[in-house]
Order: C-alpha cells, then sequence, then structure tokens
C-alpha cells in the first residue's frame, strides 16, 4: 500500500499539470475583460476585431476618423447627447411646456417691447455652469451618455479623445486649458495609453496616435514654461505698447 503511495502522488502532478496548461490555453483564447464602471458591466474577448454593427465599432470608427469626425463625435455623441454643451463646462437640459408657453409669451412681449423684455430659450436651458478654465470630468459626462456596454480599453480611448479635445484642446496651451497641462493630468494621459493592448488593429491604431499626441502635449507645455527669446520679446513689446496705451 505504502509503496503504491509516491505512484499516485507522480499521477496527481501530472495532472494537475495538464489541467493548468488546458486552463492557461483556454484564458487565452478567451480572454475576457470584466470590470464594473459606475454600474456598467464591460466584456470582450481581447483577442477579436469588433463587430460591424457593435458600439464599440462605431466608436473606433470615429476616433481612427478624420479630426472633424473625432470633434464631431465628443461634441455631439458624448457632450451634447449627455445634456452638457460643446464647450464642456455648461450643462443644459430640455424646457418642459410651462417654459415653452412662457418662451412664446416672452417672444410676443419682447417683440412689442422693442426687445426690452428678454428672450427665453424655448428647446433648451443652461443650468449649471463651471468657470471659465474648468471643465466637467469625464466620469461624469460618460455616465449620462449612450454607450453602456461597451468594452473597457474602449472607453479608455473616449476618455483620452476626451482629455485630449477638453483638456488640452488638441496640444494648445492657452489661459483657459493651463490647469489641465499639469505634471499630473499629462501623466493620467500617458497611463491611459499604456492601459491599452496592441490588438486588435483599431486599438493600435489609436494608441499610436495617442502616443503622438502626449509628444505634442508635452512640446507644448515645455515651450510654454520655456519660451525662446523671440517669444519673450514679443511679450516684452505687448506689455510695453499695452502700459503706455493705457
Amino acid at each position: 500500500m505504502f509503496s503504491l503511495f509516491p505512484m499516485y502522488m507522480h499521477i496527481l502532478i501530472i495532472f494537475l499539470l495538464v489541467n493548468s496548461v488546458v486552463f492557461s490555453q483556454e484564458t487565452n483564447d478567451f480572454n475576457y475583460y470584466f470590470e464594473l464602471f459606475e454600474g456598467i458591466t464591460i466584456y470582450r474577448s481581447n483577442l477579436e476585431e469588433f463587430h460591424s454593427e457593435s458600439t464599440d465599432a462605431y466608436v473606433m470608427e470615429q476616433i481612427n476618423g478624420t479630426l472633424s469626425e473625432r470633434r464631431q463625435f465628443i461634441e455631439t455623441d458624448i457632450l451634447e447627447n449627455a445634456g452638457f454643451r460643446r464647450t464642456g463646462n455648461v450643462k443644459y437640459r430640455k424646457t418642459d411646456r410651462a417654459e415653452k408657453a412662457l418662451s412664446v409669451l416672452h417672444g410676443f412681449a419682447r417683440v412689442f417691447s422693442f426687445g426690452l423684455v428678454p428672450y427665453k430659450p424655448f428647446l433648451e436651458v443652461d443650468y449649471d455652469r463651471l468657470p471659465n478654465g474648468e471643465y466637467y470630468k469625464f466620469e461624469s459626462v460618460f455616465i449620462n451618455s449612450n454607450f453602456k456596454n461597451i468594452t473597457l480599453e474602449v472607453i479608455y480611448i473616449i476618455e483620452l479623445e476626451y482629455m485630449l479635445q477638453i483638456e488640452f484642446i488638441n496640444g494648445i496651451v492657452i489661459k483657459e486649458n493651463l490647469k489641465y497641462y499639469s505634471d499630473e493630468n499629462i501623466s493620467k494621459f500617458e497611463s491611459l495609453i499604456l492601459k491599452l493592448p496592441d490588438h486588435p488593429e483599431s486599438i493600435l491604431q489609436a494608441k499610436n496616435r495617442y502616443k503622438n499626441e502626449l509628444g505634442k502635449i508635452q512640446s507644448a507645455i515645455y515651450r510654454y514654461r520655456n519660451p525662446s527669446e523671440n517669444a519673450m520679446r514679443a511679450i516684452q513689446n505687448f506689455n510695453e505698447s499695452f502700459n503706455r496705451n493705457r
């Protein structure tokens, strides 16, 4: 009996090794992401291209399209359809019946008062506006969008495009977005890129573009923080001219 124990142990070890290999292969063949994003379940095999009629495929088609198509996607599909203005710093809502009726009355009154009565919006009304230089966070916009059951990597890509267009203004530093050109926010942009896989091809294409955009963003803030002599001279001349004309 005892002489058989080592043989059983060898058989058990071999069995475990075989099952480990099979399980590993199945995991590689059917590697799905399961994650909860504010109540949204995301899942997909990480080896296949998106189905042509899926929401993921639609998003990637817009993201890998022209600049105008990408802008249209963020401004309309993401912001406006979620109840935000295209600028990313104003919330709006549809007016109700009473407000529409009031708008009509104000329209008549405005005509007869020669414009003294203020105009009331008919279809939509703004109800929340952030201060200049601030934009709504991607999470608060996305959770109100129509893109619910999409894969995690596509959510990363939408966030990257949102940051690129709304926060970084496609690599342009101005007073209104300077706070978003912080080292922390640029590092966040880079970390999202690193989370993207190299497959399928549509994801890789977007990933490579964001790598190039990251370089533009880093160069833009470097030039802002380290202006050339010509740029500094131009600023000095502008300030002197401004002070003389005051």
